[in-house]
C-alpha cells in the first residue's frame, strides 16, 4: 500500500494510516513524499479533500530523485526551494482543465520536453477519475479532484488530472534513479488522500530481463524484474528493493545473486 514518508513538512501532519495529509497551520512546510519510489510503470494517486479559501495558490506535486530519508532538511515549498535542489521535477496544479499544469521552475538537468498539453497517445484512464469529475465539470483544483503522477519507462513524466492524461512534461528523467513523489499541500488546498490504484508483484532475481531501470539500478549485478499487474489487488511493493542473499529458484531457473 502506497502511504507517505514519515519526513515531511512541519506544518503537516499524517493519518494513522499516513495515506492522508492534511496541512494545519499557516500555507507552507506542508511538503510530504512517497514512502518508497515508485516502482517500474506504477502511477501515484492523490485527492484533494479538503480546502481552505483563504490562501491563493495551489496543491504541487512531482517527482524527485532525493530521497526524503536523507535530505538535510524538508524544504519549506517545492517551488522554489525543492526545485532548486535539483533532480526534481514539479508543477503547480492550476485550476483549469485546459491547461492544469503551471510553469515549471526546474534546475537544468537533462533536456525536457516542456508542453502540457493532453497528450496525443489519448491514453486517459477513467480508474484515475473520481466520482465528482465523473458526474460534471470539475476544476483541477477542487475538492473530489483527482491528480497521478506517472514516469514512462524510457523517462517521460505525464500526469493525469481527473482521468486525462498530460504530456510529456518532462523528458530524460533518470530511471536508473529512485524517484520518489512529492506533494506539496499548499495554499488552498489542506487535505490530500492517497488514492491506491491496485497492485504490481515485482520480484528480484538473479536473470536478466529487458528493463532499463532494473538494469541500471544494479550496474553489472544479476537484478532483474517480473511484474504482475492488476486492479484492486494487495500491493506488496514495500518489498520493492531488497537483494537476495542465497539462490533462489523460479519457474524451474535457479538464480542466484552473486551472477
Amino acid at each position: 500500500m502506497m502511504r507517505f514518508h514519515d519526513r515531511h513538512g512541519t506544518h503537516v501532519k499524517l493519518s494513522p494510516s499516513k495515506t492522508s495529509a492534511t496541512r494545519f497551520k499557516s500555507f507552507a512546510n506542508a511538503v510530504v513524499f512517497s514512502h518508497r519510489p515508485l516502482a517500474f510503470g506504477e502511477t501515484f494517486l492523490f485527492e484533494i479533500e479538503e480546502q481552505e479559501k483563504d490562501w491563493s495558490g495551489h496543491v504541487r506535486c512531482g517527482i524527485t530523485t532525493h530521497n526524503p530519508q536523507t535530505i538535510k532538511s524538508v524544504p519549506p515549498y517545492l517551488l522554489p526551494d525543492m526545485a532548486q535542489m535539483g533532480r526534481t521535477w514539479v508543477f503547480a496544479i492550476k485550476s483549469t482543465m485546459k491547461k492544469p499544469l503551471g510553469d515549471e521552475h526546474f534546475k537544468d538537468y537533462g533536456s525536457h520536453n516542456y508542453q502540457r498539453q493532453v497528450a496525443g497517445d489519448k491514453d486517459n484512464n477513467p480508474m484515475f477519475c473520481g466520482t465528482k469529475a465523473r458526474e460534471g465539470e470539475l476544476k483541477p483544483t477542487d475538492v473530489g479532484s483527482r491528480i497521478g503522477v506517472k514516469v514512462s519507462p524510457n523517462g517521460e513524466l505525464y500526469f493525469f488530472v481527473n482521468g486525462m492524461k498530460f504530456g510529456p512534461c518532462a523528458l530524460d528523467v533518470p530511471v536508473d534513479k529512485d524517484l520518489f513523489v512529492a506533494v506539496d499541500v499548499y495554499g488552498t488546498t489542506k487535505r490530500v488522500q492517497i488514492i491506491q490504484c491496485g497492485g504490481i508483484y515485482m520480484y528480484y532475481f538473479s536473470m536478466k530481463l529487458n528493463c532499463p531501470r532494473v538494469g541500471k539500478l544494479r550496474p553489472g549485478g544479476g537484478f532483474s524484474l517480473i511484474c504482475r499487474v492488476w486492479e484492486g489487488g494487495p500491493d506488496p511493493l514495500d518489498m520493492l528493493y531488497y537483494k537476495m542473499s542465497n539462490p533462489v529458484e523460479l519457474k524451474g531457473v535457479k538464480t542466484s545473486s552473486s551472477d
